[in-house]
């Protein structure tokens, strides 16, 4: 039995495509449900969520966290058994709630922990998106670090504040270029009050008052991230990045120690984008079911024909 949980999605618009594509499993002649429990797990085969989980640090429940309660119960509970997750896009992002692609994998959402039976794509889906890789920088002015979401689920209960400061500590000693920081519009500008703790004072660290990602870019020499999606706008805009974790997807073609900050590694990105054009579908593609195609050979499961 394959469960759709549709508590786990908030929005109307993430409703109705987990709707959709519960209907695009029964069409295929599976044993399909949508799920309405709130709370708890419900025994199944293989399970459907929409977004990624994050820990509750209060014990009150509230609308703003309670799929997030449900989200960590399905997973502790479903365990080993195949989990597939909706997420936000990785390729031509925008700040929205309601995208015209969406992130499908299996057990996970990000770099090394989910599978999006991806290796070695094609360059097929990639060239949908119109997207123009910019050759490698050669020259670049200063070092943008791109922070995140301080309570983003992407940081895996990670501390933003204490990466942000360790991470500029740590450049202060290996560069002389400018370092910026470029906040997330959800912190409401907390990293700028951090960066004046910190560093008041030091002119080499500057807070980005950038509202567009692309324009922090230009004549960026490099960028820090730690699972940022901005690594993908950066290598696109021909920046190198140095992730300081394997769960970014820019990993496997980058420099990982920000003592290479001045030679950081130039790898193969075509390759990484053809993958990552093959994480992600449009709705219309979701609502035909064509995520469960792609995934269905690494699903091994029995009993899930009506």
């Amino acid at each position: 039995m394959i469960k759709v949980f549709s508590k786990t999605a908030v929005l109307k618009n993430h409703k109705e495509l987990l709707k959709e594509f519960t209907k695009s499993l029964k069409d295929r002649k599976l044993k399909a449900q949508w799920c309405k429990t709130t709370e708890y797990y419900d025994e199944c085969d293989v399970a459907v969520i929409f977004g990624s989980w994050k820990k509750i640090k209060t014990k009150k429940e509230t609308p703003e966290n309670l799929h997030h309660k449900l989200k960590n119960n399905i997973v502790k509970q479903h365990k080993s058994k195949p989990l597939i997750v909706f997420e936000t896009p990785l390729l031509g992002r925008t700040i929205t709630q309601d995208h015209s692609y969406y992130r499908v994998g299996l057990n996970h959402f990000l770099n090394n922990l989910a599978d999006f039976n991806n290796n070695n794509s094609k360059p097929d889906r990639f060239n949908l998106f119109g997207l123009t890789i910019k050759p490698w920088r050669n020259k670049g002015e200063h070092i943008l670090v791109l922070g995140q979401n301080m309570s983003d689920a992407s940081l895996l209960g990670g501390d933003m504040e204490l990466w942000i400061v360790t991470t500029v500590k740590h450049l202060l000693k290996v560069t002389k270029r400018k370092i910026i920081v470029r906040d997330h519009p959800e912190n409401k500008n907390r990293l700028e009050d951090i960066l004046n703790v910190y560093f008041g004072g030091n002119n080499q660290v500057e807070y980005d008052t950038n509202k567009n990602v692309i324009d922090s870019l230009k004549n960026a020499h490099c960028s820090v991230a730690f699972t940022s999606g901005s690594s993908i706008d950066s290598i696109l805009e021909g920046v190198p990045v140095i992730p300081t974790t394997q769960y970014n997807f820019v990993w496997s073609i980058s420099s990982h120690q920000l003592n290479d900050i001045e030679n950081p590694k130039l790898g193969n990105r075509e390759q990484l984008l053809y993958d990552l054009a093959y994480t992600q579908w449009s709705v219309d593609e979701i609502k035909q079911g064509l995520p469960w195609d792609h995934l269905y050979e690494n699903i091994n499961c029995n009993n899930l024909e009506q």
